[in-house]
């Protein structure tokens, strides 16, 4: 854990407001400043426009501090290898037909279902060059359920959840699954295929695949990364 991350776990819940509520703040007043800027900032406006001109990208939108060289690097907050600052539930800061591939690992879950998902969606088809490929990891909620369902604690241990051991780290199964799937607010619930299956299509995309990690069609192949692997669930989706 960072020394911000330090400073946040111990200063949020001593503040008289909801965390909750502090967190939800905390992100749209990023997002707006990051809309703000990209319109009236020299700097962010070139950026944008010189984005907006390249073809044949690879796009890993919420990348975090997994950005990759090479690639165009999407966050809302600055990190390593960062491209552009974006707030990526919105717009993406992508011409049409520009990418060929489209990374999304652990951050559709963070986008709202009724509104902020599907543009999402929309976005990403619109900016996939034809034969492009969106790759999304979520984390798989039927693997928990099947963990959860299973006596004792081995195999939930065996999945894990995003670094703690469980059993180590919660006094009970559910509340595990809660951390997972509710993650603080910051999560929407959970995925199993049927569901993002059907997520896709309602966005528009007919050829949809489940495969396995860093396996499938992306081209110069998936980036996924190790740690998300064990509790992971991967589809792609091709323009």
């Amino acid at each position: 854990m960072t020394l911000k991350q330090r400073l946040g776990a111990w200063l949020i819940p001593r503040l008289p407001v909801n965390p909750w509520v502090f967190r939800i703040f905390r992100v749209e007043l990023n997002a707006m400043m990051v809309r703000s800027l990209s319109c009236i900032h020299p700097g962010w406006i070139a950026k944008r426009h010189a984005l907006a001109r390249r073809r044949g990208l690879l796009v890993n939108v919420g990348c975090g501090p997994s950005g990759r060289e090479g690639w165009v690097n999407l966050d809302l907050f600055d990190a390593p290898h960062l491209t552009m600052r974006a707030d990526c539930r919105s717009r993406l800061p992508l011409a049409d037909s520009s990418a060929r591939g489209i990374h999304v690992e652990h951050y559709l879950e963070h986008l709202e279902p009724t509104t902020e998902r599907q543009r999402f969606l929309s976005e990403c088809r619109r900016c996939l060059e034809s034969g492009g490929v969106l790759r999304i990891v979520v984390p798989d909620m039927a693997k928990y359920i099947k963990a959860y369902a299973a006596p004792g604690w081995e195999t939930l241990n065996k999945v894990g959840c995003g670094g703690d051991v469980p059993e180590q780290s919660f006094a009970t199964k559910i509340e595990a699954l809660n951390h997972v799937f509710v993650q603080g607010g910051e999560h929407y619930g959970g995925f199993d295929e049927d569901y993002l299956r059907h997520t896709l299509v309602q966005a528009g995309f007919t050829n949809i695949d489940r495969v396995d990690w860093r396996q499938g069609r992306f081209p110069g192949g998936a980036i996924d990364r190790d740690q998300h692997r064990p509790y992971s669930l991967y589809m792609e989706a091709v323009r």
